[in-house]
């Protein structure tokens, strides 16, 4: 009873994650700088920056045009992990271990095992992997009348997995009398974006001079071109072992996918032969637009408040869409004969066919902080430079590449020297929990090096962490 079971589930659980294996991980804009401060964005990104953190900064900058590109170093943003399993326990629970012949078996679990393993659930149950690439980032800021201009090109690629708990208390130890195992919490999403942003920023000042020194408006529009997605939109799994020993399978759930023809993915429902064509400009498999918008406010020299909400938009997919799902309630009665697991398997297994379309959200979020300049009101001599930030970040949904769990840091920056400035955060919520971040730059004038981790506990912990995150950055500034 207990195998026939385990290969209901696995039909429908390993389907899905085959679908999803061929698809790549996620993350934000990789700003090394407002990272290594707590990921603050909204009052720490400035010029190119802050194309996709609040484009009402890109006003705020020293120099009249910026240049971002593969050169000298990439602006590159790229993180793994999970909320409730470190690497040790990656390792330990799925590693396998090597029998006397020096083969790679699986591991048997012992009671104490199984229960610590089901006891980090306790904790969360997401495994993360996200990554973006900055292709090209261009900033100009001719004067104040005229405004600032913006533009850049973003590769985004994100994934989030969440497999309920009772999933792996089913295989553990099978299905018990009088138990219903409930799988709704299944999560399998990713997505491959590219984005083109277009910003304007203009100084509106006159309009608040009573109340604030500086206030300056921007936006930013995006077109996006969409190359892969893959999510469950529904999983209503339950089994139910009643008394008599009889189970009863409840299954309601639906997928939908979409995939650039360029990069090989066959359905199983299509009688086609297709060759992998990846390369720098795939063929999209959906489109969409979308925003941000922000404001930007400053006292003296001294004080800084910062208030934008980014990626405001969907994407829509109907380019060789495709939706999988599966609607059965079958009970068993007799598990003697193939026939009956047949039956079963008919009634569960997903079917896909091609679909109209569907759409997908962009993971919007409200960003809002506050900074202030410690050397400028701290009396006496100084040494350097010291910065002191407040941010605030609320995302709206729990898309890919997003939280509706908020974040809240307090970050500094500091240059000993101007060319060297130092920068670190401490970060509640969000994806990390609790989380100590870091970075350092090189300011050398007319280019400009900066490395960050949200994380830098990780360093330290080794295969005991959970996350591993690490955002590096350069750009030119010309004039």
């Amino acid at each position: 009873m207990k195998l026939i079971l385990i290969r209901i589930f696995l039909i429908f659980l390993i389907y899905t994650f085959n679908s999803f294996a061929q698809n790549g991980g996620s993350v934000s804009y990789p700003d090394a700088r407002a990272v290594a401060m707590g990921s603050q964005f909204a009052v720490t990104s400035f010029g190119i920056y802050a194309v996709n953190s609040n484009p009402a900064n890109l006003v705020i900058s020293n120099t009249k045009i910026e240049v971002a590109a593969i050169l000298p170093i990439p602006n590159f943003s790229g993180s793994t992990g999970s909320d409730f399993l470190t690497v040790s326990d990656l390792n330990y629970y799925f590693g396998g271990v090597q029998n006397s012949n020096g083969e790679l078996v699986g591991r048997f679990l012992s009671e104490t095992d199984k229960q610590n393993f089901l006891s980090k659930f306790e904790s969360g149950n997401e495994v993360r992997a996200s990554a973006i690439v900055n292709i090209l980032a261009v900033s100009f800021y001719p004067d104040k009348k005229i405004g600032a201009f913006g533009f850049s090109i973003n590769d985004i690629l994100g994934q989030k997995t969440a497999i309920p708990k009772d999933v792996f208390e089913l295989a553990l130890y099978g299905n018990e009398i009088g138990r219903e195992y409930n799988f709704d919490g299944l999560v399998l999403s990713s997505s491959y974006l590219r984005e083109y942003d277009f910003s304007y920023a203009r100084d509106f000042s006159r309009l608040l001079r009573k109340t604030f020194s500086s206030f300056t408006a921007g936006i930013t529009l995006k077109y996006i071109q969409g190359f892969a997605y893959s999510e469950i939109e529904r999983a209503q799994t339950r089994i139910i072992t009643n008394e008599d020993h009889s189970i009863r399978v409840i299954n309601n759930m639906k997928a939908n996918f979409a995939f650039s023809p360029d990069l090989g993915i066959e359905y199983d429902f299509e009688n086609v032969r297709r060759n992998s064509n990846f390369g720098a400009f795939l063929q999209p498999a959906g489109y969409g637009w979308g925003m941000n918008i922000g404001v930007s406010a400053q006292l003296k020299d001294i004080w800084k408040f910062g208030l934008s909400i980014t990626d405001i938009g969907t994407v829509s997919w109907s380019s060789g869409a495709a939706t999988y799902s599966a609607n059965g309630d079958v009970v068993i009665k007799d598990i003697i004969g193939s026939d009956i697991v047949d039956s079963l398997t008919n009634a569960v297994e997903p079917r896909g066919a091609y679909s109209s379309g569907f759409s997908s959200g962009l993971p919007t979020a409200l960003r809002m902080g506050a900074s202030v300049r410690i050397d400028k009101i701290v009396k006496g001599d100084f040494l350097g430079e010291l910065v002191l930030a407040l941010g605030y970040n609320q995302g709206f949904n729990n898309g890919v590449n997003n939280t509706t769990f908020p974040l809240l840091s307090l970050g500094v920056e500091w240059k000993p020297i101007e060319i060297i400035p130092i920068r670190s955060g401490i970060v509640l919520g969000g994806f990390d929990g609790i989380a100590w971040s870091f970075g350092f730059g090189i300011d050398a004038r007319f280019v400009e090096f900066n490395l960050a981790t949200s994380n830098i506990t990780t360093a330290f912990m080794g295969n005991n962490s959970k996350v591993v995150h690490i955002v590096v950055g350069s750009r030119w500034k010309i004039w």
